[in-house]
């Protein structure tokens, strides 16, 4: 390596431990970190010949996300349950991808200084903070590493086509898919690097490309399907999805180039009006025109824009999986795309003004750097991460929800429960928060407002177990010992972790000693 690239990798290196390196003194959040790692017994119990069976043969947790589950696990061999160490992994990924961006596109393009400054939008850029800080959210980096190097291995083959260079480009992207299946998006992102910066036309080999994201496509409807992702959706009209999709792409963009108002979940809205959705459509349609007005001369311009188009597609929410309308994370690999076109486009306008051009670019990358500092001290534990959402977004049902969780954490159920009762209040559909606030007031003593929100997430999910579980305890509470007997059973044949199954049956030998065991309670009729 010359000097310059020398010095750009201790740069990038520096400056991404700087801004992400206080992640190492947070700890796990109760929101999907809870269930990947610690409270997830075939990832903490480290590398185990089971585990690493149940990480290949599980759809659950919404992917089939193999590489994903050994990468924890490994953490969990290495580390025990330190959260600081798991986070500390993100954060060497996120440098290996920052590395990657930069050498994948000087080999593409042979421009040093411009492929430096999107490596640099990629490492410092605050949208980056929530794929970074979120120790759940390592399918993310992960997959984004496996991208780059299928893109690598792309770009090598590109220059030589041969049998053995494209086996590698499979075997990239097929690792990538084992840790996300967003990278189902590969085969079009290829033809567009073959537009710009490759200059070639190659369909037929794309073939095989799609036939890998087709399968990982099918298992991840499986696996959403099994976790319910989708329930909640099925209520939101096809319009409202296609209205917050083109909204969506006009927010990614205002917080790509002002990054305010960030938070770990956005709410889904419940209309948008046709004035929002008029002008999404026609700053969209005007971009999408103007890019491939001008990519007939600089191709960088199409490129970039549908890069980052196409690489939102899967998560823009036509087919919404979760209740979220948007998220950070979802935009970590489309906007490697739009930075390109922005440094390539900014080049073109700057090339006779260089030390401005420096002189910008070091002002653009220094508030990004500062900004992403901040942010991702919003992310050191539950309570700080989802009250800064509840600053920044308004009216929040998880927001409040995982607040209260964290509340009963640190013994604070008092305080807790107005989270919950929001949270219930602005989405009753969702049956977790009946059961924690349930769980709380049970905690409190108040046995009839608990047995409300126990049944209430039946009806909401009536396979949920633990709201079974609920509702036996409740009753022995309430001294009706003989009607307890259905629900915990059922609580038992519907499954629980262990800790809880453990309760249950506890509870199922105090039922047996006590008076009118054999009576009938809710799980009967």
């Amino acid at each position: 390596m010359n000097r310059s690239t020398i010095i750009i990798v201790v740069a990038l290196v520096a400056a991404t431990l700087l801004v992400y390196g206080q992640v190492r003194a947070y700890d796990f959040i109760n929101f999907d970190d809870n269930v990947y790692v610690p409270g997830n017994p075939h990832v903490s119990g480290g590398l185990t010949r089971a585990g690493v069976a149940w990480a290949f043969s599980t759809v659950d947790y919404f992917y089939w996300q193999p590489l994903t589950w050994l990468s924890h696990m490994l953490d969990c061999q290495l580390f025990g349950l330190r959260a600081g160490w798991h986070h500390l992994t993100n954060v060497l990924l996120h440098i290996a991808n920052s590395l990657l961006v930069f050498f994948v596109f000087r080999r593409m393009t042979g421009a040093h200084w411009r492929s430096a400054m999107v490596a640099g939008l990629f490492a410092l850029h605050p949208l980056r903070v929530e794929s970074v800080a979120w120790i759940a959210e390592r399918k993310d980096v992960l997959s984004c590493f496996w991208f780059l190097v299928a893109l690598w291995a792309y770009v090598r083959y590109a220059e030589r086509p041969t049998d053995g260079r494209y086996r590698w480009v499979l075997a990239a992207m097929l690792m990538g898919l084992m840790a996300k299946p967003m990278l189902v998006t590969v085969p079009l992102l290829f033809l567009l690097v073959d537009y710009w910066p490759l200059g070639r036309v190659a369909f037929a080999e794309k073939l095989p490309m799609l036939f890998l994201a087709a399968v990982a496509s099918v298992l991840t409807a499986i696996g959403t399907k099994r976790m319910g992702a989708m329930e909640w959706a099925a209520g939101i009209p096809f319009g409202l999805r296609v209205s917050n999709a083109l909204v969506a792409y006009v927010r990614y963009i205002g917080k790509t180039l002002w990054p305010g108002k960030l938070a770990i979940f956005y709410p889904y809205p419940a209309w948008i009006s046709a004035w929002k959705v008029a002008g999404a459509v026609l700053l969209l349609g005007s971009i999408t025109a103007a890019a491939l007005w001008a990519g007939r001369r600089h191709r960088y311009f199409a490129t970039g824009w549908l890069w980052f188009v196409v690489g939102l597609v899967p998560t823009i929410g036509i087919v919404q999986v979760g209740k979220q309308s948007m998220a950070d994370r979802f935009a970590y690999i489309p906007l490697i795309g739009l930075f390109a076109a922005v440094v390539w486009g900014a080049e073109l306008l700057l090339k006779d003004h260089r030390k401005a051009a420096a002189a910008l670019a070091a002002m653009v990358l220094a508030a990004c750097g500062v900004r992403s500092w901040e942010q991702t001290r919003t992310w050191r534990d539950s309570e700080t991460v989802f009250g800064h959402a509840l600053e920044v977004t308004g009216e929040n049902s998880v927001a409040e929800h995982h607040v209260g969780r964290a509340l009963v954490s640190r013994g604070l159920t008092d305080a807790a429960l107005p989270h919950f009762a929001e949270a219930v209040r602005l989405d009753p559909r969702d049956f977790l928060p009946h059961f924690d606030y349930g769980s709380a007031l049970l905690e409190k003593g108040d046995a009839d407002r608990a047995m409300a929100e126990f049944e209430e997430a039946v009806r909401c999910r009536p396979t949920f177990g633990d709201a079974y579980l609920g509702i036996g305890q409740t009753l022995v509470m309430a001294g009706k010992t003989g009607e307890a007997l259905a629900p915990t059973k059922k609580a038992l044949e519907l499954g629980l972790t262990p800790e809880k199954t453990r309760g249950a049956s506890a509870l199922l030998a105090k039922i047996s000693q006590g008076p009118g065991a054999r009576g009938r309670g809710p799980g009967d009729r």
